[in-house]
């Protein structure tokens, strides 16, 4: 089981085993509302398998580490020459990607950029989504306890092809965390690029989520994934994640940064 942080209002900190959900709903609970924590001692396991107890109205924070999981040779050689032959074949439908800015909360001007690429959605990627689906469904129930998600009924399929050239990137956010994206469960991302790899960069970097006041924000790096040709991203919507700045000194549309990827709900 993966690991988390505990850290204590007296200054100390506890490795221990990443609460299951139910759990982390206490834990949540009783930091959103102080009252509730009053006198409630919880139970935690600790790498090892050993259990400790802690005071509810001890806990400042709980850092836990992302879920996710990297699928290496995702798709045949065929299949995958597929997909970059339909992503080639529509580069000139390409657009700017829909979210540029957001509001800095007072750490920059009024607003910032947070994304550059470019998009192909909507009904051009029909034959994607019916390529994808199935393998990703016939994958599912080997994920969830690795992602540490309760099996959920999985029913559509949301699926973009992305490409990000020289300057583009993606910084830090979910993929949940708008309204009109809260229905969002399952990330997925699958690269197709040509090798040899034309660019640098582009890496996926994945976040801690710091449960501080019962509400979670971006925590530290945990990890640094240079991607990898025919292999497939799968982590829970909730993860905080950016692609890093791309380095690509040619203009080619096939030698740019290519994924297939979309949601699961």
């Amino acid at each position: 089981m993966d690991e988390a942080t505990l850290h204590l209002k007296d200054g100390q900190s506890r490795a221990v085993c990443t609460p299951a959900s139910g759990e982390l709903q206490d834990i949540l609970q009783c930091m959103r509302r102080p009252a509730d924590a009053v006198g409630r001692t919880l139970r935690l396991r600790v790498p090892g398998g050993e259990a400790i107890e802690v005071a509810a109205g001890d806990i400042a924070s709980l850092e836990v580490a992302p879920p996710h999981v990297l699928i290496p040779d995702f798709m045949t050689d065929a299949e995958t020459a597929q997909v970059l032959a339909f992503a080639t074949a529509h580069a000139g439908a390409f657009q700017n990607s829909g979210v540029h800015e957001a509001p800095s909360h007072g750490f920059a001007p009024s607003s910032y950029r947070i994304r550059s690429s470019r998009v192909l959605d909507g009904p051009a990627n029909g034959a994607m989504a019916a390529m994808v689906m199935p393998k990703l469904l016939e994958l599912m129930p080997t994920l969830w306890p690795r992602l540490r998600i309760d099996p959920l009924p999985l029913e559509r399929l949301e699926c973009q092809v992305t490409a990000h050239g020289d300057g583009d990137f993606f910084a830090v956010h979910t993929d949940n965390g708008l309204p009109e994206i809260a229905h969002r469960q399952v990330s997925y991302v699958y690269y197709f690029h040509r090798e040899p790899k034309q660019f640098s960069g582009g890496h996926l970097s994945l976040f801690h989520t710091l449960f501080q006041y019962g509400y979670g924000k971006c925590g530290k790096l945990a990890a640094d994934i240079d991607p990898p040709r025919n292999g497939l991203m799968v982590f829970p919507t909730f993860v905080y994640h950016e692609v890093t700045p791309i380095q690509c000194a040619s203009t080619a549309f096939t030698d740019q940064r290519l994924t297939l990827n979309g949601w699961l709900f």
